[in-house]
């Protein structure tokens, strides 16, 4: 819309021969022709650019810019070389916007030739008005400049945009990254706790209320961490994943080994997820008896390693698909590296290794 209006406003600029061609005195045939012909030009020079301007150098209205040379030659005799200055920016501006801009040198070099043409057949000396040749091509340098201008503006507003939905994109994808793996470990713990809390309530009561009593505290700490992870602060804590491993793999039954050595404080939270991720999958989909966890720094590297005796990868990842490919999202932005897959002897191994070199 702005665009059409300046477009408009600029059009102004061709009354500057109507006052020289009304002191003629001309008839009323002549007036009503020269009137009408103006209205023309304006119609169409409106036609082509506001055409053009919703699909730059594409000639949508080809009639429409060849009629508009037309009625502008066909104006000079009545006019004269105040209408050829006039209409010149206007023919260019229209060639530049309708035409590819391979054709403009083209077309802008027949309108400067026409110029020149049209001033000794209005009895215009050449050497006096030497200037309005050149102004063509002035106004065609110009015009180009603008247009390249502007669609390279337009290109970076478009980019700008796809930017800014990539950005909420990949934030909508993190944040459900997140609550997959907040969610999918604490709830997979509690419906383990509530399972084994159905078969002892009628056995060992007490054990059964001690069980609740985890599945509340497990629900409140899930409450917790998700209303942390909405605000945009949660950060995992390497010693509060591996205690969560134990109470959680106790009380699926699994034999749990840690060995764990210093870790840099720059990777233990990403490092974190990553035993989070693993102990979440030994309980629901593993069925092992043991598992191991090791934690350490070897050759610039800071490595987790989660391994169980269980059935192996097919059940383990195929299972644990979505939060896998979070977790190797994490691991991916921190620079280094995660392998799920068959352990050595049987079983499933999940192992991810950062580089500490920069997190020191």
């Amino acid at each position: 819309m702005k665009g059409r209006l300046w477009t408009s406003v600029y059009l102004v600029v061709l009354v500057l021969p109507v006052p020289g061609f009304l002191a003629a005195a001309p008839s009323g045939v002549v007036a009503g022709l020269a009137f009408g012909g103006l209205a023309g030009f304006v119609a169409l020079y409106l036609r082509v650019v506001w055409t053009a301007l919703d699909r730059p150098h594409r000639n949508a209205t080809p009639y429409a810019l060849v009629l508009l040379y037309m009625v502008a030659a066909a104006m000079v005799p009545v006019l004269g070389e105040m209408w050829v200055f006039a209409t010149s920016y206007f023919l260019i501006t229209a060639a530049a916007t309708a035409l590819p801009e391979r054709a403009l040198p083209v077309v802008a070099g027949a309108t400067a030739v026409a110029v020149t043409l049209a001033l000794p057949l209005l009895g215009r000396s050449l050497a006096e008005f030497w200037w309005m040749p050149l102004q063509v091509v002035v106004f065609t340098v110009a015009i180009r400049a603008f247009l390249q201008l502007n669609a390279a503006n337009r290109a970076l507003s478009e980019a700008n945009v796809a930017v800014e939905r990539l950005a909420v994109d990949n934030e909508r994808l993190r944040f459900a990254r997140d609550m997959h793996d907040l969610l999918g470990h604490s709830l997979a713990v509690m419906t383990v706790k509530s399972q084994l809390a159905g078969r002892l309530a009628s056995t060992d009561p007490e054990r059964a209320g001690a069980e609740m009593e985890q599945v509340e505290e497990l629900s409140r700490q899930a409450l917790s961490e998700v209303r942390e992870a909405i605000a945009g602060y949660r950060e995992l804590s390497l010693p509060g994943e591996l205690d969560g491993a134990r109470r959680a793999l106790g009380t699926a039954g699994v034999r749990l080994e840690v060995a764990a050595e210093p870790l840099p404080a720059g990777v233990e939270p990403v490092l974190a997820w990553v035993i989070r991720e693993a102990t979440t999958n030994v309980v629901r989909h593993s069925g092992a008896r043991r598992c191991r966890i090791q934690l350490g720094v070897a050759g610039g590297q800071a490595y987790a390693e989660v391994r169980d005796d269980g059935r192996g990868p097919v059940e383990a990842a195929g299972a644990g698909g979505n939060g896998l490919r979070g977790l190797a999202e994490r691991i991916q932005v921190a620079g280094g590296t995660l392998y799920g897959g068959a352990a050595e002897g049987g079983g499933f191994l999940l192992s991810a290794r950062l580089p500490v070199a920069d997190r020191t």
